[in-house]
């Protein structure tokens, strides 16, 4: 590791700490800044921190320009984090990579569309039958209460109140927690998916509501569902459950 990388890479780690202190959760910007100490290592590049450096470092990734824009401001305040100990830091451009305004049209599904995806759903695993029981009850959950689909997998036991049917949803958009009711035909499929986890698993690896097939807690969103945010389809959804 050169001289460069190795103060760029404390520096980073420090800036890290920095921001957690002040109740950020700042887990994707302090992947994007360590792969920028990382980038700057295999590149043997030296000091100080400029700006075609951090371009580079931008557009060695892909996708799309809202994502460049993103990194983008992430380097612009380490930047300035980084010219208190480097006075040669180079200072980047607020609008080197303007975001994208398109806004896609939003996408409905129709009763029709949304009863096959959970018939689908609910076929996907013949051998491991809880799989599929999974995508249903979250894919019910998402198009009956409105909530994000990260929210939902990230449910804990204790967050999902059977009795009185109430999502607590913790640290959330804003990272504030709120509570969600929910419709008496989603508690009892709610309650339908517990027998069956519980079945499955009655002893599982993990506090998560929502299983995977290994009995921990599903990392991933089981489908990007997003637009069933815009889909009132409660009866249709409850009564497929």
């Amino acid at each position: 590791m050169t001289a460069f990388a190795r103060f760029l890479g404390e520096k980073a780690e420090r800036y890290i700490e920095l921001r957690h202190s002040l109740g950020y959760a700042f887990s994707k910007q302090a992947g994007t800044l360590r792969a920028f100490v990382r980038y700057v290592e295999r590149a043997q590049l030296d000091a100080p921190a400029t700006q075609t450096m951090a371009l580079d470092f931008v557009l060695s990734f892909g996708g799309a320009a809202n994502g460049r824009a993103t990194r983008h401001g992430v380097l612009r305040r380490f930047y300035e984090y980084l010219a208190v100990y480097d006075t040669q830091t180079e200072a980047l451009e607020r609008r080197a990579f303007p975001r994208s305004r398109a806004i896609p049209p939003p996408r409905i599904l129709s009763e029709a569309e949304l009863a096959s995806l959970i018939d689908a759903c609910d076929r996907i695993s013949p051998g491991t039958p809880l799989r599929g029981r999974t995508m249903v009850t979250v894919i019910g959950v998402l198009a009956s209460s409105g909530l994000r689909s990260g929210e939902v997998v990230r449910l804990d036991r204790s967050d999902v109140d059977l009795s009185n049917g109430i999502l607590l949803v913790r640290k959330t958009k804003f990272r504030k927690d709120r509570l969600v009711p929910v419709h008496t035909t989603t508690q009892t499929a709610l309650r339908h998916y517990v027998r069956e986890r519980d079945a499955a698993f009655p002893t599982p690896k993990d506090q998560a509501f929502f299983l995977s097939s290994q009995a921990t807690v599903c990392r991933r969103a089981v489908c990007k569902a997003h637009s069933l945010r815009s889909a009132s389809s409660l009866a249709l959804m409850t009564a497929s459950l």
